[in-house]
């Protein structure tokens, strides 16, 4: 194998490979063109003078593809909050401008569209009704395309800091509406599970600290974008319709569904 494992994803482990260097490398289930795009946007962000880490190369290893990366010694942001919750108002707004200063730049059709691959996901989303994914998919189409860069799964674990912040993870890198983007954002800041077992207390201080983060990087984001708070919440419907395909828990799941049914029977009462 490689060298030293330094992180484990739900698509991906992450080792030591060589001095300065690290290789992702995917699980045997992940199709090679993903592999592939996340290879391709990489290259282009990186090149655009975004900081990232530079990809090296693309390579195979054992029958699994991988992406050699420039290594960053850094801790995540989701770390540094967790070790800091204090400061947890500054870290809201950081990621608001580094998720800011990415949508500057303009997406290629290479990438993908955005309501493309929301359209595929809704379609195969589970938990849902034929005439419930209809109604998301009418609403999606109603939503303004777009041409900048959206990274697809912003969030603190995919940001590293050192004395500088560098973004990761471009595995959903995509051409499209930045409120789309930071839609997915908001969502994936504000809802999700909490961990197996967790005290009434810890989940109070979870809540708490997801409420502050989200508040903190929407003001942040909407002054230093300009866009409206609407324009972002126009696009929660959909994004929460197509998470519903990925790998979160069933009690995630559930909240989704939740938060889908409540805002498709308040538009319905329009």
């Amino acid at each position: 194998m490689q060298g030293k494992q330094v992180g484990k994803g739900r698509t991906a482990e992450v080792w030591e490979h060589g001095e300065g260097r690290i290789i992702k490398l995917y699980n045997g289930d992940i199709p090679e063109p993903y592999v592939e795009r996340e290879y391709l946007v990489s290259k282009y962000v990186f090149e655009q003078g975004l900081c990232t880490p530079e990809p090296l190369e693309l390579v195979g290893i054992d029958g699994r593809k991988g992406i050699v990366f420039q290594q960053i010694q850094g801790r995540s942001l989701l770390g540094m909050i967790s070790g800091q919750p204090w400061q947890l108002g500054k870290y809201a707004k950081q990621m608001a401008r580094l998720h800011n200063n990415l949508h500057q730049l303009e997406g290629t059709e290479d990438f993908g569209r955005q309501k493309a691959e929301l359209r595929k996901s809704i379609i195969a989303a589970p938990m849902l009704t034929m005439e419930e994914k209809s109604a998301v998919l009418d609403h999606l189409e109603g939503l303004p395309e777009g041409n900048k860069l959206c990274h697809g799964d912003f969030h603190p674990d995919n940001v590293l800091i050192n004395e500088q912040a560098w973004i990761i993870d471009w595995m959903t890198g995509i051409m499209g509406n930045p409120a789309g983007d930071a839609a997915r954002s908001v969502l994936l800041f504000s809802m999700g599970a909490m961990p197996p077992g967790a005290s009434q207390l810890a989940k109070f201080v979870i809540g708490f600290m997801r409420q502050r983060l989200t508040k903190g990087y929407i003001r942040e984001y909407l002054a230093l974008s300009g866009q409206s708070y609407a324009a972002i919440d126009s696009w929660i419907l959909p994004v929460a319709a197509a998470r519903l395909v990925e790998g979160v828990p069933v009690q995630e799941k559930e909240q989704l569904v939740r938060e889908i049914r409540k805002r498709l029977s308040k538009s319905s009462a329009i």
